[in-house]
């Protein structure tokens, strides 16, 4: 498979709803008061696909830990994170845990970090469903073979069977994705998933999620600093830097005519790295 260096938008058409994942008014500071996030909103409806970009520090990936209540100690956030109009926010530990994985999975960057190197790659699909969905285990192993075929893993058996330091990296990201969908998930978070990867596997990576998200109706929050990643894979767009969006519209519109100066900075700089044409060269 050739990867693809193409600032085309996904086709995808999103579902217009009133329910989905909303942030409003999401700010995150450090104990001292420092403040890293500022007043971040965004919604991503159910079947939608919203991209999240910005250069490292500009807080996309806080964002995305916030929503989960994974921030680091000694960080609080406040605002309101609505998931089909409940906010998570005020949530304790015990409550978030039916949420994660269940309603709103996360594939995350580096996936030999992400898996447990103790535990077999089989345990670790069936865990969500064993948690969430109590199966018995021998249900939730003839599951998560479906969703080993589901992304592509066709050794099922021997996949199933092996840590996750005996898999290469495409592989270990497919299996992520495969935990991460298990139990049909309302939203699916991918932060920065294919930055590890070589630029063939970060192409095949991105038309398996591509299919998947059509496949599913899931909705997709994808974060990432990469906008030719981001306009491959999703319809919408938000522009962060400093802690604060800068800008909110669609990928067509970003490449089209970007609002932000640094919206076209960032433009600019995808096109500079990719040898890509100006749209007036077209």
């Amino acid at each position: 498979m050739t990867p693809s260096t193409s600032l085309t938008p996904s086709t995808a058409v999103p579902t217009p709803s009133t329910a989905g994942l909303e942030v409003r008014d999401l700010t995150v500071a450090t104990s001292s008061g420092r403040v890293l996030l500022d007043r971040v909103s965004w919604h991503v409806a159910p079947g939608e696909r919203l991209g999240v970009i910005g250069e490292s520090g500009s807080g996309k990936s806080l964002t995305a830990a916030a929503i989960l209540g994974l921030l680091p100690d000694g960080m609080t956030a406040t605002g309101q994170v609505l998931l089909d109009g409940t906010d998570l926010l005020p949530l304790g530990e015990k409550a978030l845990r039916r949420v994660r994985g269940a309603r709103v999975a996360m594939v995350f960057q580096e996936p030999l970090t992400a898996l447990d190197p103790l535990m077999t790659v089989g345990r670790q699909i069936s865990g969500p469903l064993r948690l969430h969905r109590k199966v018995s285990r021998a249900r939730a192993a003839e599951i998560a073979a479906d969703l080993c075929r589901l992304v592509r893993l066709d050794d099922t058996e021997r996949i199933l069977g092996s840590y996750p330091w005996q898999l290469s990296g495409g592989q270990r990201q497919r299996a992520c994705l495969a935990m991460a969908l298990a139990c049909e998930p309302d939203v699916l978070i991918a932060d920065e998933p294919t930055t590890a990867l070589d630029v063939t596997v970060q192409a095949e990576i991105l038309d398996l999620l591509d299919d998947l998200i059509e496949r599913t109706g899931t909705a997709l929050v994808f974060v990432s600093h990469d906008l030719p990643v981001v306009a491959r894979v999703t319809r919408d767009l938000v522009v962060m830097r400093h802690g604060k969006v800068v800008e909110t519209t669609t990928v067509a519109r970003a490449l089209d005519a970007p609002e932000d100066p640094y919206t076209r900075s960032l433009l600019a700089a995808a096109r500079a790295v990719t040898h890509l044409p100006t749209l007036e060269d077209r």
